[in-house]
Order: C-alpha cells, then sequence, then structure tokens
C-alpha cells in the first residue's frame, strides 16, 4: 500500500491542476507586517552573478514595496558548497540535488504553511509538480521555493534536416553523417563540445542514460505490468540499495556518448550551445532560453528546428539486464532535478520571515514568469499557468513555432502520460558520488578509458561512499530521495 500511495503522490498529475490555475481568489496580503520589513537587510548567498543580478532586478520591485535592501556573496557550488553554511545569509540559493544535504543537517528552516494556503498570493498548487512534490521536499517537509527552473530541449538545423532525432542512435548517426559530410561542406565537428562543469556533465550523462535504464511505464498502463523497481530505481536499486550505475543501460549510454566525443571538439567549454550559435554544430541539447540567442544570430534565423530530448532506441530490462524493444518509437523519460536553482532559508537567518516573504514573491505567478521569460541562456518555467497562459514573444518565433514548443514542454516538465519520469539523485550525500562519476566520464570520453570498466570502478567507489555512511542509512536516504517512508 505504501508504493501505491507514493506512485500516486510523486507521479499522477491532476488535471484540475492546470484548470485552477486560472481561477484564483484574491490575493492574501503579506504575513509579514510592513514595520517589521521596513529597514531591513538580506544577505543571500548566490552561486553565481548571473543569480545575483536576476535577484536585483527582479526582487527591486518588492524590495522597493517594503524599504528592505539586500546584500549578495557569490560562491561557486561546485567547489565551495559547504561554505555557504560558514557565511552568515537570510537566503541561500542552491542547485536542486544539494537541498537534501542541508535539510538533513537540520539546517533549514521549513516553509511556513500559510504560503500554501489557497488564497496566499504564491499559488502553491500552480507550481509545477516536479518542483512542488519533489524538488523543495526532503523527509516530508517542504524547504524553500524554486527560483529558476529548467526546459530541456534538443535543436537542429531545420535547413539541413527535415526533422529532428527521436532516438538516441538518430542523434548519433545525423552526428556522425555532418562529421563526415561537413556542416558548413568541410569535414569537422558536428556537435558542441562537452560541458565544462560538473553539473552540466552530470545532467548530460543522465539525460542519455534515462532512456536506456529506465522502462518508460505509461499511465494508462495496467499495474499488473509493471514493478515498483520500474518506477522508484534508478541510480540505485530502492529495495537492496545496492548502485546500480554500472548497470547495462548506463554503460550502454556511455559507450554511446564516446561514439558522440569523436563528432564533437576536444576541448570541453563553459557555453557549448556557442558552436551551434556560430554555425559549428547540426544538433544540440539545451534549454529554452537559448532559442532567443539563437533568434537572433542573423545566420540562424528561422532555421532552428525544436523537438523533444532523444529516447532509447532499446532499453535494459531491470532484473535480466537484458535489451528490449519500447513499444512506441522511443523509449522516452525526461530527466530532471539536473538544472534549475531553488531558495532556502537557513535556521541561522536573522531575518526568516521577511526572507520568505521576498522568496514567496519571487516564486510568485507574476515575478517568476518575468524570471522565465527574462531569462538570458538558462532557466525554464516553475509553474503550470506559465506552459498556458503567457506570451512568449521573447522567444521571437512565429505562432506554430511557439505552440510547438508549449507542447514539447508539456510533455517533458508535466508528463502527464509517464508514471516514472527520472529525478536526479536528492541524497544528502550526492555531491561526492557526483565526483567520482564525472572523473570517471571524464577518464572515458577524453581519454578513451574503456566504458564498463569506467562505471564498474564508479559502482564501487560509490558502494565504499556507503559503507562509511552505512549501509542501512544509506538506503534510508536514498529511500526519502524517492518520497518514499525510509523503511519498509
Amino acid at each position: 500500500m505504501q508504493l501505491k500511495r507514493a506512485l500516486l503522490h510523486f507521479f499522477f498529475f491532476s488535471p484540475l491542476v492546470a484548470a485552477s490555475a486560472g481561477c484564483r481568489p484574491p490575493a492574501a496580503s503579506s504575513d509579514v507586517p510592513q514595520s517589521q520589513q521596513q529597514g531591513v537587510e538580506l544577505r543571500i548567498v548566490c552561486p553565481n552573478e548571473t543569480t545575483a543580478a536576476l535577484l536585483r532586478s527582479r526582487g527591486q520591485p518588492w524590495m522597493q514595496r517594503h524599504s528592505v535592501k539586500i546584500a549578495i556573496q557569490l560562491y561557486d557550488p561546485s567547489t565551495e558548497r559547504d561554505k555557504i553554511g560558514e557565511a552568515p545569509a537570510d537566503v541561500w540559493i542552491l542547485p536542486p540535488a544539494d537541498l537534501p544535504h542541508w535539510a538533513a543537517a537540520g539546517k533549514l528552516m521549513p516553509l511556513p504553511n500559510s504560503y500554501k494556503a489557497p488564497d496566499n498570493p504564491l499559488a502553491w498548487s500552480d507550481l509545477l509538480p516536479t518542483w512542488r512534490e519533489q524538488l523543495v521536499q526532503w523527509d516530508g517537509q517542504t524547504y524553500g521555493l524554486p527560483l529558476i527552473g529548467e526546459a530541456p530541449l534538443c535543436c537542429y538545423r531545420a535547413d539541413l534536416l527535415r526533422e529532428g532525432p527521436t532516438t538516441w542512435e538518430q542523434f548519433a548517426q545525423l552526428a556522425e553523417r555532418f562529421r563526415d559530410k561537413g556542416v558548413a561542406g568541410r569535414p569537422g565537428p558536428s556537435l558542441p563540445p562537452l560541458p565544462r562543469a560538473d553539473a552540466d556533465l552530470d545532467r548530460l550523462f543522465y539525460t542519455v542514460a534515462a532512456g536506456f535504464a529506465r522502462r518508460a511505464v505509461r499511465n494508462d498502463e495496467d499495474r499488473r505490468a509493471y514493478q515498483p523497481d520500474d518506477v522508484f530505481s534508478f541510480h540505485y536499486d530502492f529495495q537492496t540499495g545496492q548502485p546500480r550505475i554500472a548497470a547495462p543501460g548506463f554503460v550502454h549510454a556511455l559507450k554511446l556518448l564516446q561514439r558522440l566525443q569523436a563528432c564533437r571538439p576536444p576541448e570541453p567549454a563553459d557555453h557549448p550551445e556557442e558552436a551551434f550559435r556560430d554555425g559549428r554544430a547540426v544538433l544540440c541539447l539545451t534549454d529554452v532560453p537559448w532559442l532567443a540567442t539563437f533568434q537572433k544570430t542573423a545566420a540562424l534565423r528561422d532555421k532552428v528546428g525544436l523537438c523533444k530530448v532523444p529516447g532509447g532506441d532499446r532499453y535494459f530490462d531491470f532484473q535480466t539486464g537484458q535489451e528490449r524493444q519500447p513499444t512506441a518509437a522511443a523509449n522516452w523519460l525526461p530527466y530532471l532535478g539536473g538544472a534549475g536553482w531553488l531558495a532556502v532559508v537557513p535556521r541561522s537567518a536573522r531575518h526568516p520571515d521577511v526572507a520568505f516573504d521576498m522568496l514567496a514573491d519571487l516564486a510568485g505567478p507574476k515575478t517568476s514568469t518575468q524570471i522565465f521569460l527574462g531569462s538570458i541562456n538558462q532557466g525554464g518555467p516553475i509553474r503550470t499557468a506559465q506552459l498556458y497562459r503567457h506570451r512568449w514573444d521573447v522567444f521571437d518565433l512565429d505562432d506554430k513555432q511557439t505552440l510547438h514548443l508549449r507542447d514539447l514542454l508539456e510533455e517533458t516538465l508535466l508528463h502527464r502520460n509517464l508514471k516514472n519520469p527520472v529525478l536526479c539523485l536528492r541524497t544528502p550525500r550526492q555531491a561526492a558520488h557526483r565526483a567520482v562519476l564525472v572523473h570517471g566520464l571524464r577518464e572515458a570520453l577524453l581519454k578513451g578509458a574503456d566504458a564498463e570498466k569506467t562505471l564498474q570502478n564508479v559502482a564501487q567507489a560509490w558502494r565504499e561512499l556507503d559503507r562509511q555512511q552505512g549501509l542501512e542509512e544509506h538506503k534510508a536516504d536514498y529511500r526519502r530521495s524517492l518520497g518514499l517512508l525510509a523503511k519498509e
């Protein structure tokens, strides 16, 4: 019964949420009296200058209304994650995967229940289900609010290709054809370089692996046709707590990435999309805000085709590891939570009530839409209503392309036809696991290390990390990360 309840809670999304988004009661006033806000300075720890600039600009109207100032301190989430706990601050901006680390350590304040009330202007029920039900949750508590979402898609040169790839095999074949033929008439790289940042490489690997290492389970599928493992097991076997990172689906994904590496420039880049923008790539995995940049590039204007991120042309059975053929055109599952930012309030905050009030404004319907539509080269929707009710003129697409883009994002971010989208690894100790994986990925992709042996070494290192924590505690944490009870 517990598993059934978890399935219903985390992977079913009621159409009533979308319907209710356009019919709300009048906005309630702020929870914090104006007199308590005036003259307050909120200290915010941010991961980069782009996020800091966003807070300064989009938070300005709220700050002026309430006579509040902000002071921003930057940190590098890849190397200074634990330093944010040492900095005196009222707000931390975190990647979604880091929230459980701080929540499990008792360092975060839960979001007050008043913000979830139907008459609160935050409009809690309109937040995308992945955010509302998973990425801001830990062990039954809600911590923080989404600040910047994600919007993954695949772009292709519509002047060179009739349609985009449906499977990763098609993606690879197109990349190889244009590598040999040349994007500009001479042989050379046809794909953007690998991303330099650890988080981006981690996201790329799991984006590819999702369609090979887990079978897509549709909402209309008979419950007797799938097992709990099909829904809950991905990075780990949720029942045994053993890593699956060296399972056949992950090995196949890494081998495919090695094949694609022969179609890339040799050196990684901070912004791989720039290769597509400059006409040096025919395919590009990116997020929606880059479309505005592509459309502003004269050589690319109205020449960019859009499609979902590809899926697997096969998947590997959870129990046997044998290849299976999908019943649809592709075994497609979105990988979510690997990008975006959320905001939390630490227990050490001097002004927690004011901090939550500001975050509620930033995540509220009006400001969050401005953030999404005004973001440059990053971000995505955080609300269901943003997929339906707002014009997207900022991307400068024609009406047909705009409608197509909305359909792609709805399918990806709402995943209404799927029970089991793949989420990022969200255990409190995931950072150490990611570091091991990313090191192995670079060895395999940049130095040619054997894919299967590489992931076997990663799995062994993960097992050692889990033994150091304690296997039962690790297993409990993985179950919590899935929204299950710590023990069966």
